[in-house]
């Protein structure tokens, strides 16, 4: 599916699927399948699908819904959230530490002043990356700048 939301243009046919997750089968009404994928750029986004009683239904008549799927885009934070509640804990690691770091990430704690971490973060939004990226790129720059 391919589709484009807010001028950025998602492709599941082109971008990495991480994790799945999935309720019922696809023949029940109810039934949802959600996968998480990541492009090329490192931006995440959802792919939804399900039957005519799943939040993915769409309408196809008259208070007649049928089986609909659809992309949402998500931030860095959500869709580390999404797959703590929906993935292994195994598979949890490798999407955010092997995939997403080639298997090299050092958590840092390191404290902001509330106007540089708002100023970062509206970078971050401005530029629709999320902020622990641009952090990263602009510390590096900094630290090659030397």
């Amino acid at each position: 599916m391919e589709q484009t939301v807010n001028q950025k243009t998602y492709n599941t046919e082109t971008a990495k699927p991480l994790g799945n997750w999935q309720r019922g089968y696809s023949s029940e009404k109810g039934y949802i399948s959600e996968t998480l994928y990541m492009n090329d750029t490192g931006d995440y986004f959802l792919h939804g699908e399900g039957g005519p009683r799943s939040r993915y239904a769409q309408r196809v008549g008259m208070n007649t819904w049928g089986y609909g799927e659809r992309i949402i885009p998500m931030s860095d934070e959500e869709a580390h959230a999404w797959a703590e509640n929906h993935l292994t804990e195994s598979t949890l690691h490798n999407v955010f530490v092997q995939t997403a770091y080639d298997g090299c990430l050092t958590p840092m704690m390191i404290h902001l002043k509330c106007t540089t971490a708002e100023r970062l973060q509206n970078l971050a939004a401005e530029q629709g990356r999320d902020v622990s990226a641009l952090a990263e790129e602009l510390i590096f720059k900094a630290l090659e700048q030397g």
